[in-house]
């Protein structure tokens, strides 16, 4: 009988116990402790800056909650890692990819204000260069005309002779300042098209690396850029420190015990790329999931 009283008590005492255990586990009850742990420095990122990245990911649980949910120490349950592989290389080929085109755009955008403004001068120049050439063929064959006049009736008196000469002359000054305008149009021609070609090439420049960039990383992908194992949060890849505190908060929030949510704008959306980081904000599906799971008090 007494053997049957100390078993009940036992098992009193375990239900009891395990009691205070569920409770005391339930999500949200207590704060998660984490460290900072590796830091791969190929990601080329401080340690100061991967703490202040996971500080903002765990105050944008905490506030929303209005407690802490977080709390740091060397001998945290929860590691933080950032491990360097094939994933945050493609991430930064994908960003040099990005910078070229950005530097492509730009630098179309100057050849092409600067082409615009030589091909208007250009065209500016050729008219006049027209107008100019038509009116010295007008006076040209005028004075043609007057010569061949006078040679036909056998010579000019000597006052019409000096009229000649002198248009004669100004025509020949008329010629020369013909010949060095055209000199100079061809040379304003030669930039025109020099920035012409070179606006294409960096035009067909930018479209392959585009179609480079396009194939390969055009498509979302789900996101993997960090996993929470249960002991571990691990990041793969980020492409900035504000991308790495989104990166940091979604696996946070599967620490917390959160799933992936269908908002393709939440924090905890299994595909990244429509998250807005500048300022990071949960959406109404990360809130509404928090609340849900920390509601079980």
């Amino acid at each position: 009988m007494a053997r049957w009283k100390w078993l009940l008590g036992l098992l009193v005492f375990v239900a009891v116990v395990a009691g205070v255990w569920t409770r005391l586990q339930t999500p949200c009850s207590r704060p998660i402790t984490l460290r900072l742990g590796q830091i791969d420095d190929n990601f080329g990122v401080t340690r100061d800056e991967a703490l202040e990245a996971l500080r903002h990911a765990e105050e944008l649980w905490e506030r929303a909650l209005g407690r802490a949910l977080f709390t740091h120490d060397p001998r945290a349950s929860v590691t933080v890692n950032l491990v360097y592989d094939e994933r945050q290389q493609t991430t930064q080929a994908r960003d040099r990819l990005q910078n070229s085109l950005r530097e492509a755009e730009a630098s179309h955008a100057v050849v092409g204000q600067s082409y615009a403004h030589w091909r208007m001068t250009y065209d500016g120049r050729a008219r006049d260069f027209e107008a100019k050439h038509a009116a010295y063929e007008e006076r040209a064959q005028a004075y043609n005309a007057q010569v061949q006049e006078w040679n036909a009736r056998g010579g000019a008196p000597p006052e019409v002779q000096g009229s000649l000469e002198t248009e004669r002359s100004r025509l020949e000054a008329m010629r020369r300042q013909l010949e060095n305008d055209r000199a100079a149009l061809e040379e304003f021609g030669a930039t025109v098209k020099s920035l012409a070609e070179k606006g294409n090439a960096i035009a067909e420049a930018h479209n392959r690396t585009a179609t480079t960039f396009n194939s390969s990383y055009g498509a979302p992908r789900q996101f993997h850029k960090g996993e929470f194992d249960g002991r571990e949060i691990t990041v793969f890849e980020f492409h900035d420190v504000r991308d790495l505190t989104l990166v940091l908060a979604h696996e946070l929030g599967h620490a917390l015990g959160l799933g992936h949510v269908n908002d393709p704008t939440a924090v905890m959306n299994a595909v990244g790329g429509e998250q807005p980081i500048e300022p990071l904000s949960l959406a109404a599906a990360d809130l509404a999931a928090l609340k849900t799971l920390c509601g079980r008090r």
